[in-house]
């Protein structure tokens, strides 16, 4: 009995020297630094722009955009283009009201890179404002053309009836096409048929052709909740 004891006392004594080596070889939970908040596992899949580093990065840019140097105010825009926050969006609508055409033209430019639709009313507004020159009004109809919502379809018309440059009128029809509004297609095919510029007709028909092309709607089937509860009959009193 004394000598299986005695190899008993042996085999914890080693069972010990292990577990302590090990304590000694691997760094406690509490001082680990994890990659992930232990208590929120998907914490790991959030969304940057809504951690503090992601809030600081607009906070540097907006103050950036307040800057007196409109070079640095321009990479202030740039930069914000490419936060996709409501707050940056903001910034860039802003930043179109910058004294310094630079800024504001890059303004313009980002919003359409950024496809801001909540810019739509804003950017269609300031094609009929008269301080605002030709140049810019071919830069928002630019990124009207790329945001491609339908809600600039019925301004960008209006603004293509007045007595502009063939070129402004140029970049109103390229814009259309870029929305691709099927509520377009009959202007643009009755431009094709009217007017005496062989290159806004050759563009009407782009428009037109681009329109037709892409791809219709998606058609929501409505729920059958209706039909449901005709089925069942009126509720039960």
């Amino acid at each position: 009995m004394r000598g299986g004891a005695g190899v008993g006392r042996v085999i914890v004594a080693r069972r010990v020297a292990y577990l302590a080596l090990l304590a000694a070889t691997v760094p406690s939970v509490a001082g680990a630094q994890l990659p992930f908040d232990v208590q929120n596992p998907r914490s790991r899949f959030q969304d940057p722009r809504r951690t503090p580093q992601g809030s600081q990065k607009i906070d540097e840019l907006v103050r950036n955009l307040k800057s007196d140097d409109p070079a640095k105010r321009v990479e202030a825009v740039r930069g914000l283009a490419e936060v996709n926050d409501p707050q940056a969006i903001e910034q860039l609508v802003g930043a179109v009201s910058d004294p310094d055409k630079r800024v504001s033209i890059k303004a313009i430019d980002m919003l359409g890179v950024a496809r801001a639709k909540d810019a739509t009313p804003f950017l269609t507004q300031r094609l009929f404002l008269r301080d605002i020159d030709l140049g810019t009004k071919q830069h928002i109809l630019a990124s009207l053309g790329k945001i491609g919502d339908p809600r600039a379809t019925a301004p960008i018309l209006d603004f293509l009836e007045r007595d502009l440059h063939p070129s402004v009128r140029g970049n109103a029809i390229f814009a259309l096409g870029d929305i691709g509004d099927r509520a377009a297609l009959k202007p643009l095919e009755e431009l094709a048929e009217t007017t005496d510029d062989e290159n806004l007709r050759r563009l009407a028909n782009m428009a037109i052709r681009k329109i037709h092309e892409r791809p219709e709607p998606e058609v929501v089937v409505p729920a059958l909740a209706v039909d449901r509860r005709r089925e069942a009959g009126p509720p039960a009193r």
